[in-house]
C-alpha cells in the first residue's frame, strides 16, 4: 500500500511545503493577518479542505506559471493570481475532466514510483468553481500582516513564469523558472539569461534558501532547498550559447516519450537525479536556437 495523502513539511516557521504525491509541491505562507498559497498542483486530492487544516485565516492564491501541475486545482477558488502573459494557457492546464489515466500518461516521470504512492480516480479533484484571474505583476507585493513576499517575472520556462520572495523566511518561491532542466523554448536566451543573473544577485541578499515546484519526486521523500549552484551553471549554459561555444545534447521529454528528443546545451559537473535513476550534468537547458537574442537588440552577453 502507497501513501494516499499528501505530505505536509514545514520548512520554515509558519511556512508549509505540500508535496503532492511526488508530482509537484506547493506552499502556504501563514502571515499575523493573511495567508498566501503558492501554485494550486495537479488536482489529487482537496486542496481547499488541506488548506483549512494549516490556516484558518483568509488567504490569496498565486499561480507562478500556467502548466498543469502548477495550475491544476485553481478551480477549486474563488479568484487566483497569474501572470497575463500564461493566459494563453488555460483553459488546458486546469481542465475540470481530466482522470486518473491522463494524469498517469502525463507524469509517467513524476507519479510512477507506486511502491511509494497509491493514487486512485476518486481522489482526483480538478474543482469546477468559475475562477476569476487577477493579473500579476512584477514587483506585486502581498502584505500579510507580519511578513510581505514580492513578486518578480522571471520569463523563460514560460512567458509569464515567476518567482516570489518572502521577505520573512527569506525563502525564494521559484516554481519551475530556474531549475536544472530550464527550458526557454518561446523566450530569448537573452532574456531568460538577464533573468537568471538578477535572481543570482538576489541570493543572499534578499534570500537565502530557494525552493522550487519540484523539490521533492516519487520515489524521494526528501526535502531539499534547490541548490544555488543550478542557478550559476544555468546562467553558464545560457552564456555559453550566447558566446557559441555550447555543448550540445540531445534529451527526450518525459512526458512526450514517443517524440524525437530535442537540443539541449548542456553545463556543470555530473550529478546524480534519484528520481530518474540516472546520471547527468548539472544542468539540461532546452532553447530555441533561432531565438537567441531579442530582435534588435545588440549582441552584447550579459
Amino acid at each position: 500500500m502507497g501513501i494516499r495523502h499528501p505530505l505536509v513539511h514545514e520548512i520554515a516557521r509558519d511556512t508549509y511545503l505540500i508535496n503532492e504525491f511526488g508530482l509537484c509541491n506547493h506552499y502556504v505562507l501563514v502571515g499575523s493577518q493573511r495567508a498566501l498559497v503558492i501554485d494550486c498542483g495537479m488536482g489529487y486530492y482537496d486542496m481547499v479542505a488541506l488548506i483549512a487544516t494549516i490556516t484558518d485565516k483568509p488567504y490569496d492564491v498565486v499561480i507562478t506559471h500556467g502548466h498543469p501541475d502548477h495550475a491544476g486545482m485553481m478551480h477549486q477558488f474563488d479568484q487566483v493570481y497569474m501572470n497575463e502573459a500564461d493566459l494563453p494557457l488555460l483553459p488546458w492546464a486546469a481542465k475540470t475532466d481530466f482522470n486518473l489515466d491522463e494524469f498517469v500518461w502525463n507524469n509517467r516521470l513524476h507519479v510512477g514510483d507506486w511502491q511509494v504512492w497509491e493514487v486512485t480516480e476518486d481522489m482526483v479533484n480538478r474543482g469546477h468553481k468559475d475562477t476569476q484571474v487577477l493579473s500579476l505583476h512584477e514587483g506585486d507585493v502581498f502584505d500579510l500582516g507580519n511578513r510581505k513576499v514580492t513578486a518578480y517575472a522571471l520569463p523563460g520556462h514560460t512567458k509569464g513564469c515567476m518567482y516570489l520572495i518572502d521577505d520573512m523566511s527569506r525563502i525564494a518561491f521559484t516554481g519551475d523558472c530556474c531549475n536544472y532542466n530550464l527550458g526557454s523554448r518561446d523566450v530569448a536566451v537573452s532574456t531568460v539569461l538577464r533573468g537568471l543573473l538578477r535572481i543570482e544577485s538576489q541570493y543572499g541578499i534578499l534570500y537565502d534558501r530557494m525552493f522550487t515546484g519540484h523539490s521533492t519526486y516519487c520515489g524521494t521523500l526528501d526535502v531539499k532547498a534547490n541548490d544555488i549552484a543550478v542557478v550559476r551553471n544555468l546562467i553558464g549554459a545560457y552564456r555559453s550559447l550566447l558566446n557559441g561555444n555550447p555543448e550540445i545534447g540531445w534529451k527526450r521529454m518525459q512526458l512526450f516519450p514517443d517524440r524525437p528528443p530535442h537540443k539541449v546545451v548542456l553545463y556543470g559537473p555530473e550529478v546524480q537525479y534519484p528520481h530518474e535513476n540516472a546520471r547527468g550534468p548539472m544542468v539540461c537547458a532546452g532553447f530555441n536556437e533561432e531565438l537567441l537574442w531579442e530582435e534588435g537588440e545588440e549582441h552584447i552577453v550579459p
